[in-house]
């Protein structure tokens, strides 16, 4: 049989099974490219599921440990990369709000320090790419202590004394919420003396509530926090967000104003901006905003994205490949490698496909459970003349539910066409 050319004896669900037992998680994700889930029987495929996304969210934390460790080292950069990755991985939603903090703490508008040694992180482990150095690594069980300060790594310097010195229960709340456990973190809020509660309380308890989808409560909670202290710059992005979210726009652009004209988490606000005008259509608006985000220096993936956007649609399609350009997946000292974002523009554009290609079966590696990128092999197949080998892919990504409505609308006129 051809699975038994390919992978011997044992068919992949095995493998998957033992590379997850032996906590091999880089191996259980390229693992799951092989295994077909709807040739598994149910059992078999929810258990398939389930390691895929206990492995893809191992490999979120190793990334997150990692780019704690170049934030210490003063290499925010290599942070940032880092984080975008960790925010690749993540498969639960606990940990998307993770990564999401911890992006949002990476882009403060501090000067960053210079790394303690040259072309790496403190941690010494970080390789030529990230996939690399995350494959030989496994999580650690780390102390309550450390623990802590892992998180606190990413928050902004004034602030970690405060947090370091806050109570027990204050402190059982703050760690239950950064793993995951809301309900437990809330009900351990509860606890803490009214004394205790300023806008570090309100704030980590905004975030909890926004988790348990409890908007009224988070929204009061953060504009708590910001009555109370208005250069709290996480507290204004995480109540931007919060508004975005929900489509309250007219209130995304009072507060993201306020934050320009006051300079707190300007980057962020500039960005949001852009977003808001973008998504208006005024388009040069948007462009402006964009570029003023990203001359604040390190910004979030979206308004690159957005910026990006705005440039391609006015015409700046040069530019728009260069700021694409910025966006970096490789690992400290490393040879940067063009993003699946930049690879989409070049797809858009008829331009250097078999680097696209490349960018897109990296990001199927990375990302095995997302049929997107095996949708864009596919068109870049096709773009190239390929049309079987196009087809094939396009049909596999479309048997996905999960692929975007409007890919898959796409997919169907790309094989009707033929």
């Amino acid at each position: 049989m051809v699975l038994s050319r390919l992978f011997g004896k044992k068919d992949p669900f095995f493998k998957l099974q033992k590379a997850y037992s032996e906590k091999r998680w880089a191996d259980c994700l390229r693992l799951g490219e092989q295994v077909d889930l709807s040739s598994l029987d149910n059992t078999q495929a929810a258990e398939a599921s389930g390691m895929l996304d206990s492995a893809g969210d191992a490999l979120c934390l190793i990334n997150i440990d990692e780019g704690a460790a170049c934030l210490r080292a003063g290499d925010l950069q290599k942070a940032r990369e880092h984080f975008e990755l960790a925010q690749k991985q993540a498969r639960s939603e606990e940990m998307r709000h993770k990564v999401e903090g911890l992006l949002a703490g990476a882009d403060r508008d501090e000067e960053p320090q210079p790394a303690a040694a040259a072309g790496g992180c403190a941690s010494g482990s970080c390789g030529a790419h990230v996939g690399e150095a995350v494959e030989q690594g496994e999580p650690q069980e780390l102390d309550e202590d450390s623990h802590l300060e892992l998180i606190l790594s990413s928050y902004p310097a004034e602030l970690i004394e405060r947090y370091l010195g806050k109570s027990a229960v204050f402190r059982q709340a703050f760690l239950a919420a950064h793993d995951g456990r809301n309900q437990e973190s809330l009900d351990g809020f509860d606890q803490v003396d009214e004394a205790e509660r300023d806008e570090l309380y309100f704030y980590e308890r905004g975030l909890v509530r926004d988790r348990l989808g409890d908007f009224p409560g988070a929204n009061r909670d953060l504009k708590k926090a910001l009555s109370l202290n208005e250069n709290h710059g996480q507290a204004l992005v995480s109540l931007i967000a919060l508004h975005w979210r929900n489509d309250h726009r007219e209130e995304v652009e009072t507060l993201a104003q306020k934050g320009i004209e006051s300079g707190i988490a300007a980057g962020f606000c500039l960005g949001r901006m852009a977003a808001l005008r973008l998504s208006q259509e005024r388009l040069e608006e948007a462009l402006e905003f964009g570029r003023r985000a990203m001359s604040q220096g390190a910004v979030d993936l979206e308004t690159t994205l957005v910026t990006a956007a705005a440039l391609e649609k006015t015409g700046n399609i040069d530019e728009a490949e260069k700021v694409l350009s910025s966006i970096g997946t490789s690992g400290c000292g490393g040879a940067r490698q063009a993003s699946p974002y930049l690879a989409e523009f070049w797809l858009r554009h008829g331009r250097n496909m078999d680097k696209a290609i490349d960018a897109f079966n990296q990001a199927a590696r990375v990302e095995p459970g997302n049929p997107r990128w095996i949708f864009r092999v596919g068109e870049a197949y096709l773009a190239k003349g390929w049309k079987k080998e196009g087809r094939a892919l396009l049909e596999r990504a479309l048997l996905q539910s999960s692929l975007d409505p409007q890919l898959a609308a796409q997919g169907k006129k790309y094989l009707s066409d033929d």
